[in-house]
This record gives C-alpha cells, structure tokens and sequence, in this order.
C-alpha cells in the first residue's frame, strides 16, 4: 500500500503556554493522498500560514502528529523531513544570483552539473524568468523575487511542495498563466 503525502493527526498549535496561549490550530485532522494539490482556504489569522509551517519544521507541534509519505516527521528538523515551501515573502539569498539560489539544493544534494543546469532551466521557463537567472535578488522586481523564490522551491524533488501564497505579487494574468503551469508540473 503507498503511503499518503501527507497524514495530520489531531493537530494543535499554541503560541504561548499549552492550553493557555492563543490556540492558532485546533484539532487539525487531514489525509492527501500523492498526486493530489489542495489548498487551504480561511480568513486571515485561521491557522493556515501556522499549518504549512508546522508540516515544514518551522515551528513546533503543540499536540498531535504529522507524517510525510509514511514518515512521521513532527518531530524532525526542516532539512530531515523532505518538504520545499515557498512563502509569501521572498527566501531568497541576496548574496547569490537567481540561478544560485535556484541551485542551491541541488547542489547541496550533489547533483552533477547538468543535471542542475538543466533543472534551473527548465524551472526557469517555467516560471518566465530565464533573462534574469545572472541577477541578484536585490536588482529584480518583487514579483520577479517571488517566482525565483517559488522557483527555489519546485526546483527539489521534494515528498511535498508547499505554497504559501507564493504569487501575491503577480500581475492577475501572468498569475493565472503560472497557476495552470505549476500545477500540471507538480502533477508530472
């Protein structure tokens, strides 16, 4: 049987003591199974923004449990759980070009030369942004800033891709055009 990309379990989250801080998540229980992309929709302050990152490692579990692909990982650190997140704002290195920032898993990961070329460029096109791969984070617009961070992102090959509404600062247009591509490239 193949595990689910992600399982939350009984799920809460406490700024503050346990029981006695702000209760930013409660009770949080859901299964996604491969393949599948959903999105979490609730007003401001709900939780969601609390949920992608407990998933991720960037904060900590009050209660309950979370597993990626089979794994239970609520416990782990970031780097040990196999998750990419792009956030709403910008994760991007400012010391290193796009194209670095955009390689830096993968180099991390030791993966051959062309392979990363390759992966950055076809990243790149994806997201419309091959003419500034050679510029720094600090020379390019915020919207530019948020594909190459969102390009940061869907470059691993990850056990799950989070998004935190990682398009605000689109044009409508090319948002719509981006949302059709990103979501048939994380179906591939």
């Amino acid at each position: 049987m193949i595990p689910s990309a992600l399982t939350i379990s009984g799920v809460d989250k406490f700024y503050g003591p346990i029981d006695r801080g702000v209760h930013a998540v409660q009770n949080l229980t859901m299964e996604i199974g491969r393949g599948e992309i959903v999105a979490l929709l609730g007003s401001s302050g709900c939780g969601k923004t609390s949920t992608l990152r407990m998933i991720a490692g960037f904060e900590e579990v009050s209660r309950g449990t979370i597993s990626v692909a089979g794994r239970k990982v609520h416990t782990l650190p970031p780097v040990k759980r196999n998750v990419a997140m792009a956030f709403e704002g910008y994760s991007l290195y400012p010391p290193l070009t796009v194209r670095e920032n955009m390689a830096f898993a993968l180099k991390a990961a030791k993966l051959r030369k062309r392979d990363v070329d390759a992966k950055v460029a076809s990243i790149a096109k994806l997201l419309e942004i091959e003419d500034i791969l050679e510029r720094y984070p600090s020379s390019i617009s915020g919207g530019q800033q948020q594909r190459a961070s969102l390009g940061r992102a869907l470059i691993r090959e990850a056990d799950l891709h989070l998004l935190d509404e990682p398009m605000g600062q689109l044009e409508p247009q090319l948002r719509a055009v981006l949302r059709g591509r990103i979501k048939h490239f994380i179906k591939e």
